[in-house]
């Protein structure tokens, strides 16, 4: 097996004649993609990852399927939340304004977060899009953003917490929902843990973030023995591993128990 290629899980129901069953996720990071094939009733049945732009044979044999459907997160961090009722459509050209983006360089993505009442509008380098579209055709694009969110309101969707869900790529996203009503959503920068520390502080500050009875759902890299985690624990008795248990099944415990790590692929699960 190639190096760039590093498969993670193979369950032994997995049959490429049936692939027309299955759904196909795919979840773009900054180095790499991740890919997990699941059954229709949410059964995994590969996760496996590969350097980007790597020309790998398995991958190409994988995307050449037939699938129930097929959904990739692209790896945006630069989006625009907007409430249901004051998004319009005709508005592009000034949602490009508050990007800071150019149009002739740029296309803008949308996508509906119906349970959170929002729009989750972010941008989209056409040359990226080419790109993307070339190598995952037909495929549905939604943001990062928008698999997280999505999976959160599923996995949660009255209560009050707040979840960090931190990469290898130096980026966490904090998310904080009260009684099921998003307050706030933001990928912020955690090169190291310090930089981490900084943001959780200004946040909890900002939205008066009460660490005394609060529950934090913790995702990702930052999970028990992380020095993401440890800063967490300092500040709070109620952190805890986001369990998947409830979206997604598999046959080995030990990939079903880090399920959290791969949140924006599996959150695809909850998008329509």
């Amino acid at each position: 097996m190639s190096e760039l290629l590093q498969i993670a899980f193979i369950d032994d129901n997995f049959s490429v004649d049936n692939s027309n069953n299955y759904q196909l996720l795919i979840s773009e990071e900054r180095l790499r993609h991740q890919m997990a094939i699941v059954t229709a009733d949410n059964q995994l049945l590969l996760l496996l990852s590969w350097k980007k732009g790597a020309n790998e044979a398995r991958v190409n044999q994988l995307l050449g399927l037939t699938y129930q459907s097929k959904k990739i997160a692209i790896d945006n961090k630069n989006i625009i939340l907007i409430p249901s009722d004051l998004y319009d459509s005709s508005q592009e050209s000034h949602y490009f304004n508050m990007l800071a983006l150019d149009q002739d360089d740029h296309i803008l993505l949308t996508d509906s977060l119906a349970d959170l009442a929002i729009y989750n509008v972010y941008p989209l380098a056409k040359k990226d899009s080419t790109t993307i579209n070339q190598n995952f055709p037909e495929f549905h694009f939604l943001s990062r953003n928008t698999s997280i969110l999505s999976a959160l309101q599923k996995l949660e969707p009255s209560s009050t917490y707040l979840s960090v869900n931190s990469s290898d790529a130096g980026f966490t996203d904090f998310t904080y929902i009260t009684e099921g009503k998003l307050r706030y959503h933001q990928t912020q920068p955690s090169e190291h843990a310090d930089e981490f520390n900084y943001f959780l502080l200004a946040i909890a500050e900002e939205l008066a973030f009460d660490f005394s009875n609060t529950p934090i759902f913790v995702s990702g890299t930052a999970q028990e023995g992380h020095p993401y985690y440890d800063r967490l624990t300092k500040y709070s008795k109620h952190v805890q591993t986001l369990a998947l248990s409830n979206l997604i099944t598999c046959s080995h415990d030990d990939v079903h128990q880090r399920m959290h790590q791969q949140l924006p692929l599996f959150g695809l699960l909850c998008v329509s």
